[in-house]
């Protein structure tokens, strides 16, 4: 059993995700098994420190996985699947208001959910944040 440690439990999650990346093309099946299992592993580590941004994100893109894998198949649920992981990756969001790749995975999942008033809603966060990212940045160097 592993431990309840937020930290052990996304290192685990992780490592099966790598896993899931790594046989995808040869064995989807095997990988959509890894992909649920790692979920598994996030949504523990988000239930054990639910103010942690890392492990509600990592939560919100196993659902973007699972996700992807409706999709693909061709799931009438993938559309449902695709919202849950926008909302879960809103959750992330939350808890850390100044991440532009969370607000750029909220977009993703809402184009993929055709809904397209959300996804520009979110592109629109996320291209602010990016661009107050890089104007800090040019202030930092010139502050040097």
């Amino acid at each position: 059993m592993l431990s309840d440690s937020p930290s052990t439990l996304l290192q685990s999650g992780n490592a099966l995700v790598a896993q899931a990346q790594a046989v995808a093309t040869q064995d989807f099946a095997a990988a959509r098994a890894l992909w649920r299992q790692a979920g598994v592993l996030f949504q523990r580590a988000h239930d054990a420190d639910p103010g942690q941004h890392a492990a509600a994100f990592r939560l919100g893109q196993a659902w973007v996985a699972e996700a992807h894998a409706l999709q693909k198949e061709g799931s009438e649920d993938a559309t449902a699947m695709w919202r849950q992981a926008a909302l879960q990756c809103e959750v992330a969001f939350a808890l850390d208001p100044h991440h532009a790749v969370t607000a750029m995975h909220i977009a993703s999942c809402y184009a993929w959910a055709q809904d397209a008033d959300a996804k520009l809603a979110w592109a629109q966060i996320a291209q602010h944040l990016q661009e107050e990212h890089a104007a800090n940045m040019v202030a930092d160097q010139a502050a040097r």
